[in-house]
C-alpha cells in the first residue's frame, strides 16, 4: 500500500531477518525495517550486509540512522544498492534543512517519512511538512523522554494536533501516531489509537504483529461511516450544489469533502 494511504506501520529489527520475514507476511500496510534503535551499534554493519542480500516478498520501508550518527553515511550507501526499498524513515527530524541534507546525500526519489521526536521538531512541523516529505510521524517515546513527563493522552494532545494541522495545511495525508509500548495490553492500544484518531491522525506505528489488526480496525472507516458517506454523496450529487439535508443533518461543501475522503474519492 502507498505510504500516503497506509494505516498500519510495523517495525522489524534489521538484525533479525527471521522477524523481518515474519513482518512481511503480516497484513501490515507498511513494514519498517529498523537500522536505528532496534540494532546495537556493533551489529549495524552486519545488519546492513544481511539486508543487502534480502529478497523480500514486497517492498519495505527502512528506518536509517540520523545524520549525526557514525552510521548515517553507510546507511545512505546501503540504500543506493537496495532496489526493494519503497520508503525511507528519517528519524529525529527537527527542520526542513535536515530533510534537504538527506536528499542531497541520498539522491533518491523514494518517499521520505519524517519521524518527529522532539519539542523542536513539533515546533518546526509546518516547515518539515512543506519540505517534500510524504508523511509526518510522531515519535512519542523520545518526545516523552525529552519532556520528562509521564506518557498520557493530555501530554500527547498538543503534538498530535500540531502534526495534524501541519499536514492538512501542506496537503499531506493525516500523520501517523507513535507506538503503544505495552504490547500485550489491548485495552491500552485501543485507548491510545482511538484518542489519536479522534484528533485527526490517520494511522499508528506498531511494534508487535498482534497490534496490527487492532490498529487497522480503529483507523479504517467503519461500515456506518462508509454508508453515511455514500448517502451524502448520492443526495448531494443529485441536487448538484448548495445545502441539503441527509438524515436530518445539514450537508454542505465541507461535509461533502469529508464524505469523499472517507470513500477515497
Amino acid at each position: 500500500m502507498p505510504v500516503n494511504l497506509a494505516r498500519t506501520f510495523l517495525f522489524a529489527p534489521a538484525s533479525r531477518l527471521d522477524q523481518v520475514e515474519k513482518a512481511l507476511l503480516t497484513t501490515a500496510d507498511v513494514v519498517i525495517i529498523d537500522l536505528e534503535d532496534a540494532v546495537r551499534s556493533e551489529d549495524k554493519a552486519r545488519a546492513r550486509g544481511n539486508l543487502a542480500l534480502l529478497q523480500p516478498s514486497r517492498g519495505a520501508c527502512v528506518r536509517i540512522n540520523d545524520e549525526t550518527s557514525d552510521h548515517f553515511e553507510d546507511d545512505i550507501a546501503f540504500l543506493a544498492v537496495c532496489r526493494w526499498v519503497s520508503a525511507v524513515m528519517l528519524p529525529k527530524v527537527q527542520s526542513a534543512e535536515q530533510v534537504g541534507r538527506y536528499r542531497l546525500a541520498c539522491k533518491s526519489d523514494v518517499p521520505v517519512l519524517a519521524l518527529i521526536e522532539s519539542a523542536q521538531g513539533i515546533v518546526a512541523s509546518e516547515e518539515i511538512a512543506a519540505s517534500g516529505v510524504s508523511r509526518l510521524l510522531f515519535g512519542s517515546a523520545d518526545y516523552t523522554a525529552e519532556l520528562g513527563a509521564e506518557p498520557n493522552e493530555k501530554l500527547f494532545a498538543y503534538p498530535r494536533s500540531r502534526l495534524v494541522v501541519a499536514s492538512a495545511a501542506t496537503g499531506l495525508p493525516s500523520p501517523v501516531d507513535g507506538p503503544t509500548l505495552a504490547v500485550h495490553d489491548d485495552a491500552k492500544l485501543i485507548e491510545e489509537a482511538t484518542a489519536a484518531r479522534l484528533l485527526g491522525m490517520g494511522g499508528k506505528l506498531c511494534i508487535h504483529p498482534a497490534q496490527v489488526s487492532i490498529v487497522d480496525s480503529i483507523f479504517r472507516a467503519s461500515a456506518s461511516d462508509v454508508q453515511w458517506a455514500r448517502e451524502v454523496l448520492d443526495v448531494f450529487e443529485k441536487r448538484g450544489d448548495g445545502v441539503v439535508l441527509v438524515g436530518g443533518e445539514m450537508v454542505d461543501a465541507p461535509v461533502v469533502t469529508r464524505a469523499r475522503k472517507i470513500l477515497g474519492k
